[in-house]
């Protein structure tokens, strides 16, 4: 696939209305005015529910009242037709229903993945297109996080979203239209408490959304007290600071726990007034209908069609709710999202516009220069810089650290523009040379020469499309890069690995150089490529540097000043102001400025403008195999030692991680546990871990236990009160209001029940989660070096373990747990209740309500399995997104934004034809699940029918009391499925966590063991040898004796990889040697 070639939909409005995603569909993808079709449905089934109700009421008053009758056949056999009839209509809506589901399903769904993907592909671009001084304000983290998590959000706040939005709010309207049409004063009285539910469920999510901010917050804080210490581990074992972060964590962790306690408290309250409130509305509802089927005013069968069409469209209503809040964020994710995307660069580098000129002679004019970046805009940089580069000249520029060397180099790639003054290349102002033409005419080799994670060949290739391969054999040659290449077992198609960690600085370098040269550049920009290097690394490079400035104009930026005595001329440069201009021997004999730079040779890094990565982070290497492979161990190594940071990719790796979908969560956790050879837990052994937190789950699971017999209950009630409606007189009365009362019995049960079981269960979770995470942190501080090099305990994957998978356990014994209980309970107690009344209806029911299950299982398999396929794809397009935006200055020196977007666009083809394929098989699973209701009521009643009428059954209202009782309780069974899925995620999170828990340090960085004498300050190394545990083929010290009298300094030198920063490590006990010993 090409790059997106469609013009951005909009300008200027930010995606702020429920209209936008209309503004991403095609003519075909209007199919969605087809789901009007769908939209009044369900008002539909109270009616029915109604006429039913009414026709069994009339059974039973003709059954006891007038079983001797005459008549007795015509009426059973009216009652018989009356109640097929009424099956009919749940056949047909329900043949209706599946029809218009699938429409629906089909429509929205189809339409979210095409506006999805090309969100994704406009929003790329749209990164790619912006300019350097807007990725200095905003960090390549955040913008990874849009990339991944925002485009989510949007994709789960559309497409079916949508559609159920726009389903549940017309039946929440149309049943309240059937409600006011059949009687107005009996729905007015259901809808009495609504405003009181109202109001304490606005206050309460007030509140609550308050407390998860503040909970958010202080996690957050937590999060990055960790972070610190993780990536800085080899300095908090330096000062023996393993206890004080410990501590500053827990104290973190212990604000976090209050709020979530409160949270767990409201969430009690809230579910205790809302259930409170729902039952006492029943109540009042049957207590009022009672007096008006007494007085004449309504049939029962009115009463139940009020009920069932007030409660559908409450109902109803309460998810539509739901769908607001997620399409909200949606599309407060989105907006994030189109700030960027209508966003027009100052610095367009897709602009056409600008001057081409076909010969570039080379010449540079840098007119009276002024500059500050706009992040430091009261920092001047550049104080009115003067001077020229004549075609074919080296010159170099000189300075001290932020004197504004690079600051040149930026400004001649026009990533800014300057506040005043022009730079002039051929006499032209580059502001009016086209950008693309301007970069591709000149070529950079930058101080930390960034490598793409692919081949060589693919990297030089990056530096011109359409290179030949002797045209790279030739770069390479005149790069000093031909020789070790051609060594490599794969010889160009060898893997650089990420950002090049597979190669030595050195060889990063002069690939580097190779991919300039392909460009064929008039203009040669080394800001201090050498810098990084040792000195036999820097020899080779140099001479490279001096191959590849031959017959082009080439600026330097030197950080070594013997790397340019032979430059024709040089510019030295002092706060942003040039003061002396000459060559080498002229700037000596002046014994000014550069005099003076020179005697106190300057060998720190400098850049004057960029945040560095560790300079030691590489080492020249030999060209075999075996020492290019151990190349990266080492990098890792150096930078986590010298700093013990986390570089930005592994930062934007963590986050893509962390913010994938469940799915695909699930399937980290199982690879990770693989990885680890750690055991999945169980549920008994996360309670023995949880074992303080027993009282508590204790109390919440009698709980549960109770609220489980609550729904079985109410189906014998609301039997009771359809079969109350058949009585007459002051029985009807007297019975009706006992059995409306007993509906306030069972909502202060409810209410009690719920409030003890989500508060104490949410209690318990939240004990749980800061203990395991206290534990597991301060286990890890006190681990060694070689704990900390293994791949598996990276600060990313610790942090995850902290932040992510000590969560996940909470899941195993929260409320989740308590909707299990609850569900158990209520499906045995409803059965048996079914069986008791009706064994024949309750085994036919039982037999055929598994078919949803059986779609729901074939619905996950099929989607979770596509979405396996898909992962490497999605993998493969976000690592693109993430290296693009994290090399955006290379990616945008040499012109690389069009072909990475082809690439990722590349990338996201198969994901997006997968997922289309798959909304065609959730359409249909979809609208069989929304249709399977009504051919079970239909198939049920007219089985119920069948009993009555050959007297199998004496009683008609024991069939209601059957499918009631089955019905009522098997709807909590939605919640044992989805606690198995969260159930799967914390035990594999466990087996993680009490790993980590439980591992034990070859040196223990806290304990008190061992001697404390008096130390004097004299080493001795006598014999040492040490092998790193991650590169047990490489012996870096090989039978070390050295020895340091108290009060001596001693200097360890020698070529990177040597072993001098080793003999720091052994001498602070991140590691002890294999053999020998230091005294």
């Amino acid at each position: 696939m090409t790059a997106d070639k469609e013009d951005l939909p909009r300008n200027g409005l930010p995606l702020s209305e429920i209209k936008e995603p209309v503004n991403y569909e095609n003519h075909n993808e209007k199919a969605t005015l087809l789901d009007e079709t769908a939209k009044e449905r369900f008002p539909f089934v109270s009616i029915i529910m109604g006429d039913i109700s009414q026709n069994f009421i009339d059974a039973v008053v003709f059954s006891f009242a007038n079983s001797s009758a005459s008549g007795y056949n015509e009426r059973m056999d009216d009652f018989n037709n009356k109640v097929i009839h009424n099956c009919l209509k749940y056949v047909y809506l329900g043949c209706i229903i599946f029809v218009a589901a699938c429409i629906q399903e089909a429509s929205f769904l189809l339409v979210c993945e095409s506006m999805v993907n090309r969100l994704r592909r406009h929003f790329f671009k749209a990164i790619m297109r912006q300019d350097i001084a807007w990725f200095d304000k905003n960090q390549s983290g955040s913008l990874g996080t849009k990339l991944f998590d925002n485009i989510e959000r949007v994709k789960e706040g559309t497409g079916d979203k949508i559609g159920l939005m726009f389903q549940f709010t017309s039946q929440f309207i149309g049943g309240f239209i059937v409600a006011f049409t059949y009687d107005w004063v009996l729905t007015l009285c259901m809808c009495a408490f609504s405003p009181l539910m109202i109001c304490c469920g606005a206050f309460i999510s007030k509140i609550m959304a308050s407390a998860s901010t503040e909970e958010a917050k202080n996690y957050a804080k937590a999060g990055a007290i960790a972070e610190e210490a993780l990536t800085s581990s080899r300095t908090v074992m330096s000062f023996n600071a393993q206890k004080y972060e410990s501590d500053r964590y827990d104290r973190a962790l212990k604000v976090s726990e209050k709020i979530g306690i409160k949270k767990s408290l409201l969430v009690g309250v809230g579910l205790a007034i809302t259930f409170l409130v729902i039952f006492s509305s029943y109540c009042f509802a049957f207590y009022m209908g009672t007096n008006f089927v007494h007085s004449g005013r309504l049939q029962g069968g009115t009463v139940m069609t009020v009920f069932f069409a007030v409660m559908m469209g409450s109902m109803a209503m309460g998810h539509a709710t739901q769908q607001f809040g997620v399409l909200g964020a949606a599309l407060g994710a989105a907006g994030a999202l189109y700030e960027v995307i209508d966003r027009t660069p100052d610095i367009d580098s897709y602009s056409e516009e600008g001057k081409k000129p076909k010969d570039v002679r080379g010449e540079i004019q840098v007119s009276n220069l002024r500059f500050s970046y706009p992040t430091r805009p009261e920092v001047e940089v550049l104080k009115g810089l003067n001077f020229t580069v004549e075609q074919g000249q080296t010159v170099a520029l000189v300075g001290s650290s932020g004197c504004g060397k690079s600051t040149v180099v930026s400004l001649l790639l026009h990533y800014y523009d300057p506040d005043s003054g022009d730079i002039l290349i051929d006499g032209i102002p580059i502001k009016q040379l086209n950008i693309e033409h301007l970069r591709n005419i000149v070529g950079v080799v930058s101080q930390e020469p960034q490598l793409f994670s692919t081949t060589i060949e693919e990297n030089i290739r990056y530096g011109r499309e359409d290179v030949t391969t002797s045209e790279i054999t030739d770069a390479l040659r005149k790069a000093n890069a031909y020789e070790f290449v051609k060594e490599f077992p794969d010889g160009l198609k060898t893997l650089v690995g990420d950002r090049g960690a597979q190669m030595s600085g050195g060889q990063k370098q002069r690939i580097a150089i190779a991919r300039a040269l392909v460009r064929n550049p008039r203009i040669l920009l080394l800001d201090e490529a050498t810098s990084a290097l040792d000195a036999e690394s820097e020899s080779i490079v140099q001479e490279a540097l001096e191959n590849a400035s031959k017959n082009r104009t080439t600026l330097v930026v030197a950080h070594r000043l013997s790397t340019i005595k032979n430059a024709d001329k040089i510019v030295a440069i002092k706060d942003g102001e040039v003061v002396e201009i000459g060559t080498h021997q002229e700037l000596l004999a002046k014994k000014g400025f550069y005099y003076e730079l020179v005697n106190a040779q300057v060998f720190v890094d400098v850049d004057d403008e960029k945040p560095k990565l560790d300079r030691m982070a590489s080492s020249p290497g030999s060209v075999t195999r075996r020492r290019t492979s151990s190349i990266h161990d080492e990098i890792r190594r150096l930078q986590s030692q010298l700093s013990g940071g986390l570089t930005n990719r592994e930062v934007l790796d963590e986050n893509a991680n962390a913010l994938k979908r469940p799915e695909e969560d699930l399937e980290r956790l199982k690879r990770e546990l693989e990885e680890e050879g750690a055991a999945k837990a169980n549920l008994f052994r996360i309670l023995k871990y949880a074992k303080p937190e027993l009282p508590y789950l204790i109390i919440a699971t009698i709980a549960a236990i109770v609220q489980g017999g609550v729904f079985p209950v109410f189906s014998l009630f609301f039997s009771q009160i359809i079969e109350v409606f058949s009585l007459t007189g002051d029985e009807l009365l007297r019975e009706g209001h006992f059995w409306s009362l007993m509906f306030l019995v069972l909502a202060v049960v409810t209410a009690s029940t719920m409030f003890f079981q989500a508060t104490f269960y949410g209690i318990a979770a939240e004990k749980l989660t800061l203990r395991l995470r206290s534990k597991v942190f301060r286990n890890v501080m006190r681990m060694d070096g070689t704990y900390f090099d293994n791949p598996c305990h990276s600060p990313g994957k610790i942090s995850t373990r902290l932040s992510s998978d000590a969560p996940t356990i909470k899941a195993a014994i929260d409320y989740r747990i308590g909707g299990v209980f609850n569900s158990v309970i209520s499906v045995a107690i409803g059965l048996i209740i079914a069986f008791y009344f009706c064994w024949q209806m309750a085994f036919l029911v039982t037999l055929i309500s598994p078919l949803l299950g059986v779609s729901h299982s074939i619905h996950m398999k099929y989607m979770s399995g596509k979405a396996n396929k898909d992962a490497k794809e999605m993998e493969n397009s976000g690592k693109i997104a993430l290296e693009a935006i994290e090399n955006i200055r290379t990616v945008q020196a040499l012109t690389l934004q069009k072909r990475l977007h082809e690439k990722f666009c590349h990338h996201l083809e198969r994901p997006h034809r997968n997922n289309r394929q798959k909304a065609i098989f959730q359409v249909f699973l979809y609208g069989f699940a929304a249709s399977i209701f009504f051919f079970i009521y239909a198939a049920s009643f007219r089985f119920g029918v069948y009993l009555i009428v050959k007297s199998i059954v004496s009683n008609p209202m024991n069939i209601l009391r059957t499918l009631f009782a089955i019905s009522f309780s098997a709807g909590s069974l939605g919640q044992v499925a989805a606690y198995f899925g969260e159930y799967a995620k914390a035990t594999f999170a466990a087996g993680l966590v009490f790993k980590m828990l439980e591992e034990e340090p070859l040196i223990d960085g806290v304990t008190n063991r061992g001697k404390k004498p008096t130390i004097n300050g004299a080493i001795e190394f006598l014999k040492v040898f040490f092998r790193y545990p991650e590169r047990q083929d490489v012996t870096v010290l090989q039978g070390l004796d050295l020895s340091v009298n108290p009060g001596e300094t001693l200097a360890i030198v020698g070529s990177s990889g040597c072993g001098k920063s080793t003999c720091i490590s052994l001498l602070e006990r991140f590691y002890d040697p294999f053999d020998g010993s230091i005294v």
